[in-house]
């Protein structure tokens, strides 16, 4: 019998122990895969579920019938959907992300992922996979990661996206089964890595890790989100939280696992910051790159300094919450140190005279125009041309006011700093 959710019980031992436990569907399916001898078919079952948005018997009609029934068996499993699932609530977290979409993107990649990669176990895995899954020369993988984490939650809080066979279950469907896969090969010695320390990093995508990179999509948002001064309703609250905690069961996260509230997510994910975060050379290296890749898919550079002050300045709660220094662990200076640099180039040219401003208010007037210009950024990076694009429903384009075109607006200004603030696209490439 599965166990509820229960804080007074998630102890140090108990983190513990979860760092050996997975998804034993997934693994199970990705085990009968190799040991039927269909090994070498795994890149094209992947190509498969790449070119499907949906899934159906007759995906993988194709494949011989032996795999296709595993697959098969896998997606009807998976796609149960949990007893306590209500509608209503969905409707209202999706509402919530109509509304504050470019606001929740912005928030992922400084507040969501940095706070994934201060856990330096889990960093770990992060780092590998990043490199190891390539798909091609004109893509930096791990800027392709952060792309795939936007589509998924994109795909999983547009309308209908957890609704039966919708985008977002589809899509939860195959993350787990790359999740599975990954296991494997990290822990096979595949492509002349290392082999994986389980005694040292515990399972490779653990429960736990999985459990806190699903409340930074959960409490870690809403409270970025408190943090601009958008303060949601409880009815809010709970919708978004109620999103995410159906994402959480559908991924093969344990229901021990699984709040209902904001005040259990945030203290969930802090005591899981407080058993895993460390520093790390992933971890850095992943900040670095998250940093790098923001600073390419915005216009200019007038907002380069901006990325880090962020960073620092959305982990504080939880720094304070978990008694670990956050910043540090990924390689990231106190936001004191970079504050005036970013008033001074960017006061009068953008967002209007700020310095004086208390940090609340000066994040808040700061990332107004910030938030929309790097969304805009991104889906031009990733539907120029490349072998991956990023795609929005037009509904949500609308809503959040932003097109498939960049528009070049040179801005001729005083050089601030070294920078000359512009609004071009950037011709640099990053690596």
């Amino acid at each position: 019998m599965n166990k509820h959710f229960d804080l007074s019980s998630l102890n140090t031992d108990v983190l513990n122990e979860l760092r050996f436990k997975t998804d034993p569907l997934a693994d199970k399916t990705v085990a009968r895969i190799i040991s039927s001898g269909f090994e070498d078919q795994i890149n094209q079952v992947f190509m498969s579920l790449v070119q499907n948005d949906s899934i159906s018997k007759s995906t993988f009609a194709d494949f011989d019938t032996n795999l296709s029934q595993i697959l098969n068996d896998y997606f009807e499993k998976s796609a149960r959907m949990p007893t306590w699932l209500s509608k209503d609530q969905i409707a209202v977290g999706e509402q919530v992300f109509i509304d504050y979409g470019p606001e929740i993107f912005m928030l992922l990649n400084v507040s969501s992922l940095p706070m994934c990669y201060t856990c330096a176990k889990g960093a770990q895995v992060l780092y590998d996979t990043g490199r190891l899954l390539s798909h091609g020369n004109n893509v930096d993988p791990l800027a392709r990661r952060l792309m795939e984490t936007a589509q998924m939650i994109l795909n999983v809080m547009s309308k209908g996206g957890l609704s039966p066979n919708g985008k977002g279950v589809i899509t939860i469907q195959k993350i787990r089964l790359i999740h599975a896969s990954i296991r494997y090969y990290l822990k096979h010695n595949q492509h002349n890595h290392s082999p994986w320390d389980t005694e040292v990093f515990g399972e490779p995508i653990n429960q736990e890790d999985l459990a806190g990179t699903l409340m930074s999509f959960g409490p870690v948002i809403i409270s970025g989100l408190k943090h601009l001064e958008i303060n949601l309703s409880p009815e809010e609250i709970s919708g978004y939280m109620h999103c995410w905690k159906v994402v959480g069961f559908l991924m093969g996260i344990n229901d021990e696992l699984l709040p209902d509230t904001y005040d259990d997510g945030f203290e969930l994910a802090c005591r899981i910051l407080s058993h895993q975060s460390d520093e790390s050379k992933a971890g850095k290296a992943l900040t670095t790159s998250c940093i790098k890749f923001i600073n390419y898919t915005m216009p200019g550079n007038a907002f380069d300094e901006l990325p880090a002050f962020l960073i620092d300045y959305f982990l504080k709660d939880f720094a304070e919450t978990s008694g670990k220094n956050l910043s540090k662990c990924i390689g990231i200076k106190n936001h004191e140190d970079i504050r005036d640099k970013i008033a001074l180039s960017l006061s009068r040219y953008i967002v209007g005279e700020f310095s004086h401003l208390e940090d609340i208010a000066f994040v808040q007037k700061i990332t107004q125009p910030f938030n929309k210009a790097l969304l805009q950024g991104i889906i031009h990076h990733f539907n120029g041309g490349k072998d991956v694009h990023f795609l929005i429903p037009p509904s949500l384009k609308s809503s959040w006011k932003i097109s498939e075109e960049w528009v070049n607006h040179k801005q001729i200004t005083p050089d601030m700093w070294g920078n000359r603030l512009t609004w071009q696209k950037k011709k640099e490439i990053i690596n």
